[in-house]
């Protein structure tokens, strides 16, 4: 991976506690440094739509799907488990606001591409960089925690490097932060990663913009002291006041502290809280505290500042003069610092003056938008310095176990309650969903030995130890039909459907079907009546499962042969396909025990074993499958490929899920001749 500072996925909004002051008029004004993102709800619409792959979409095999607005917000709809009514309506305007990952929900493999999966188990990872919301080692602890979501599940083992190239580089970065997709400040977007890959293909980024807690609030971890970096306990009791932030009442020489328990008085448990005249992180400085007053560029500086830096992070020099000397370091932000405004980082100063009024807590007055902010100085009149109150924040823990799902090739799930759902949401208690369990143990299989989190069975029975329907047999008439010709295929430009049985390519068409071998042997054709007697002439697909079983769709009824032996007909609505599915027109094997169907633009997932389809389908093909038509029908894979067939043409896909060729399924697939010239 490349050493940069870099890419996506989340974003939340500030929410108020019912603690904090509240307006005493509506008097708004503009402060200094506020980035302000208003634009009406067509322009966010637009925006969004694009950004996330719904709207416009160019893939790398030069097919390029544009869409209605009305069509892409009901793709959008389904995927976030809207109502899907092509409007941009009060549900979806919100959804669209609310704080989220910034891969996009569409493939669109031009923009984030990388191969499906890593080809080795061990998979190596490196920080390159800290956030100064949190001390390093609860950082580290948390990106740990995130990579042990899924070695809980899998083979995959993740090891930590501190000095070269890893396989996934982490870094916190700001705005424009090293790659072509920068973060847009604090909320909406939370972070991005890439798909597995070489240079920067693997690696996740986080905005530093947001606010990082474990999700519940500041979280300190002391330093010194004599509770041996214990967490600071909020509120805590010292001399008969109640505290709800580090303090330096006690102390003659300034440097912030906490009780770890509840009353200090009483336990006399402590520890200092993170601080500038305690330590820095990163620079060059080893972690030397800060100097205080040093001079910059011939100017003395009592405190941390931004001056020189083009990416807003605050920094010291760690002896009196940087000029000479040239070492420095960037400060800790503490538990009650500022976010954004003009004075990240800094502490709220209490009490403050705003509009001749005094305030002894944050307060949402003067703002339109109902945040609660605070000033740094005394006087916000005298001084105009400020910034937003820190609330919860957003968890690392879950947005890095997210994005790490990205780098070992996840896509997003339509799946709510799934970790790999696009939006963020706090959960206190957390536990892999069972689609996430699926999606990567498909990748790279199930852990060996107990899995920790096993999937609960489910009492469908299996399709060979079904009783038999009392469903009505259709009435059928046996026809004669002439056996034409091997070479007769080549007169033909559709198929019936085609698929892969016992590894080789089968052509069925009008009661009849040819195979074509691994060698290139094409043989046949072969009366469909004669080795599967009870399936109807047309064949509208079909799929052979890791078991051997043969299925068959026609219509709305399906057949699966185990042998000599058939199950059915039977009604498609017995696996769980609505009854507006008239045909499941292609199949495709996903792993073991799962299915992809397709029908019009749709595709579900079937779990053969249960004989029902998963939760959170059915998908547009064309948003999983960047760059094949929305109407695909038939779909098989063959020698490592998978295509995607529409009318004459196929368009294969590699297994790095990028479409790297298309052609004509007679001459490429059959190898006819007087053969045109292919389209790429």
């Amino acid at each position: 991976m490349r050493c940069c500072a870099i890419v996506v996925c989340l974003a939340l909004g500030i929410g108020m506690q019912p603690a904090w002051s509240h307006p005493l008029k509506s008097v708004f004004v503009t402060f200094p440094g506020d980035v302000t993102k208003d634009m009406s709800e067509t322009e966010l619409a637009d925006s969004y739509l694009k950004k996330f792959g719904y709207i416009e979409t160019v893939h790398r095999s030069g097919f390029q799907s544009l869409l209605s607005k009305t069509n892409a917000l009901k793709r959008m709809q389904r995927q976030m488990g809207l109502e899907e009514t092509g409007e941009l309506d009060k549900a979806t305007v919100d959804t669209m606001k609310q704080p989220r990952c910034g891969v996009p929900d569409v493939a669109n493999y031009q923009t984030f591409e990388g191969d499906i999966k890593w080809d080795h188990k061990n998979i190596t990872y490196r920080t390159l960089n800290y956030s100064p919301d949190m001390e390093s080692s609860l950082i580290d602890d948390a990106f740990a925690r995130a990579f042990k979501v899924w070695s809980d599940v899998t083979p995959l083992t993740f090891t930590r490097l501190f000095e070269g190239t890893a396989d996934i580089m982490i870094s916190f970065g700001k705005r424009d932060h090293g790659d072509p997709y920068p973060f847009d400040g604090m909320d909406n977007l939370l972070a991005h990663a890439y798909p597995p890959g070489e240079g920067v293909q693997g690696d996740a980024h986080f905005d530093d913009d947001e606010y990082w807690t474990l999700g519940n609030g500041v979280v300190v971890k002391t330093l010194y002291g004599n509770a041996n970096g214990a967490l600071c306990h909020f509120p805590f009791v010292f001399e008969g006041k109640s505290y709800t932030t580090c303090t330096t009442d006690g102390r003659t020489d300034n440097l912030p502290w906490c009780a770890t328990t509840a009353d200090y008085s009483k336990d006399q448990t402590y520890g200092f809280c993170p601080s500038e005249y305690l330590y820095t992180f990163g620079g060059n400085a080893n972690g030397a505290k800060c100097v205080f007053p040093f001079v910059f560029m011939g100017k003395n500086y009592d405190s941390c500042t931004t001056e020189g830096r083009s990416d807003g992070y605050r920094w010291c020099a760690t002896t009196e003069n940087f000029d000479n000397d040239k070492a420095y370091g960037f400060c800790p932000s503490r538990e009650s610092a500022v976010i954004g405004g003009n004075s990240e980082g800094e502490p709220c100063h209490f009490p403050f003056e705003f509009e001749g009024n005094q305030y002894d807590s944050c307060t949402t007055v003067g703002r339109k938008d109902g945040k609660l902010w605070c000033a740094t100085t005394d006087s916000y009149d005298a001084d105009q310095k400020w910034g937003f109150c820190p609330d919860k924040g957003y968890s690392l823990f879950l947005v890095a176990a997210h994005e790490f799902g990205h780098a070992l090739g996840l896509e997003h799930s339509s799946i709510r309650d799934a970790l790999m759902f696009p939006m963020y949401t706090y959960v206190e208690e957390f536990s892999l969903h069972r689609d996430d369990i699926e999606g990567i143990q498909y990748l790279y299989g199930p852990k060996t030995g107990p899995d920790p989190t096993p999937p609960q069975p489910n009492p469908f029975p299996d399709p060979d130890k079904t009783e038999p329907t009392n469903e009505p047999e259709p009435t059928t008439t046996t026809t004669t039909r002439p056996v034409p010709p091997t070479n007769e295929i080549c007169k033909f430009t559709k198929f019936d459907t085609i698929t892969v049985i016992e590894g080789d390519l089968h052509f069925f068409k009008d009661g009849f079907y040819w195979k074509m071998s691994s060698k290139n042997e094409l043989s046949g054709p072969f009366a469909v009546s004669e080795r599967w007697p009870a399936l109807p002439t047309v064949i509208d697909s079909a799929f052979e499962d890791k078991s051997k079983k043969l299925y068959f769709f026609s219509g709305t009824r399906f057949w699966v042969y185990n042998g000599e032996s058939v199950l059915g007909p039977r009604n498609i609505e017995k696996l769980g396909l609505p009854s507006t599915v008239e045909k499941v027109e292609g199949a495709m094997q996903k792993g073991k025990d799962k299915v992809f169907l397709f029908s019009g633009e749709n595709f579900w997932r079937l779990d053969v074993k249960a004989q029902q389809i998963d939760k959170g389908f059915p998908k547009y093909t064309d948003m999983v499958f960047g760059g094949v038509p929305s109407d695909a029908h038939d779909v098989f894979q063959y020698k490592g490929n998978t295509y995607f067939c529409r009318d004459s043409f196929y368009w294969r896909m590699n297994s790095r899920k990028q479409v790297d060729r298309v052609g004509y399924v007679k001459y490429d697939l059959l190898n006819c001749s007087d053969s045109p010239t292919y389209y790429y």
